[in-house]
């Protein structure tokens, strides 16, 4: 509750402050509040659905990023048509905040008991904590980086104009939501080989934007990053929580979960924009091929020999 406030109110000092340090004042209240959520719901999945948190994680992370084409295309339509982008992004953030306050209402706060509260002395766990972190940190640079710089992409190297790159961009949320829709269907075929063919597919869309003859062939490229990118975060998350379940708190793992995507959705953008000024945007989206050839190596499936040979020193090292 106290995250959601705070999201509303600096979502209205934002849209309402008649100077800037009321307008950034309301930028990091929201920051704070959305913090808040994002370290919060991943205990609240994993205590309410168990071992059926992938998709539970999968279908919460999906309608955040239909939210983002629809607040982008209607701001995108408002400025095209003189209009102030305040009263437009108001309404669709009041709509947002109502449907959380009233799908999240019936719903409690974990009870599950605290076995280890949240410290940075959880990642000398190897193991259990630091190397789930970083699959996820891989996964969410993956995915999250070609996103932020598709619609730049789009326009300086595909060639779409000012107005079309930002719509043809919004394939990248829509892919993504979709592809997380029905992952229990595609774990049920790919099994244990999801998580290494969702690198896979990542990096051939990148190669296919990066080599692809037309702007087309691009957006093709894109949505295949798109689709093959939406399994990474919601199953390197149920990873961690299976590692580290009955050693660290779900509360405590969902702030473990949110340094890990903090990070990534800081470097990764980041890192690709300055590649870009040392080689040009459309080659320096072969980092992506790169960084999912780390992940599917790292993440490939375990032999069930050595994966039984796993599960024994886990729970050796429980008992001790």
């Amino acid at each position: 509750a106290a995250g959601a406030a705070a999201m509303a109110v600096g979502i209205l000092l934002f849209c309402t402050g008649p100077s800037w340090p009321i307008t950034l004042g309301g930028t990091v209240l929201s920051g704070v509040g959305g913090a808040l959520l994002v370290m919060i719901m991943p205990g609240l999945i994993s205590d309410h659905h168990g071992e059926h948190r992938a998709a539970a994680f999968a279908a919460v992370n999906g309608p955040p990023g239909v939210a983002g084409v629809a607040f982008s295309m209607a701001i995108g339509v408002a400025l095209g048509q003189h209009w102030s982008w305040r009263p437009v992004y108001l309404a669709l953030a009041a709509i947002t905040v109502v449907t959380l306050a009233i799908v999240a209402h019936p719903v409690s706060m974990p009870l599950a008991s605290r076995v280890g509260t949240f410290s940075l002395g959880h990642f000398a766990d190897r193991q259990r904590v630091l190397i789930p972190w970083l699959f996820i940190v891989n996964a969410v640079l993956t995915e999250f980086s070609i996103g932020v710089w598709a619609t730049s992409y789009l326009k300086e190297v595909g060639g779409a104009s000012s107005g079309m790159a930002p719509v043809l961009a919004s394939t990248f949320g829509v892919m993504m939501f979709a592809s997380r829709l029905v992952l229990p269907a595609t774990q049920r075929v790919l099994r244990s080989a999801t998580i290494a063919i969702s690198f896979g597919a990542v990096g051939s869309g990148a190669v296919i934007m990066c080599f692809g003859p037309t702007l087309a062939s691009k957006v093709a490229g894109l949505a295949i990053t798109a689709f093959g990118g939406g399994p990474l975060y919601p199953l390197t998350v149920d990873r961690l929580y299976r590692r580290a379940d009955g050693v660290i708190d779900s509360i405590s793992l969902g702030a473990i979960c949110a340094l890990a995507s903090g990070a990534a959705v800081t470097i990764g953008p980041l890192a690709l924009g300055v590649l870009a000024d040392a080689v040009g945007l459309r080659w320096a989206i072969l980092i992506i091929p790169a960084l999912c050839l780390v992940g599917a190596t790292t993440q490939r499936p375990v032999p069930r020999r050595s994966a039984r040979s796993n599960a024994r020193s886990d729970h050796t090292n429980v008992g001790d």
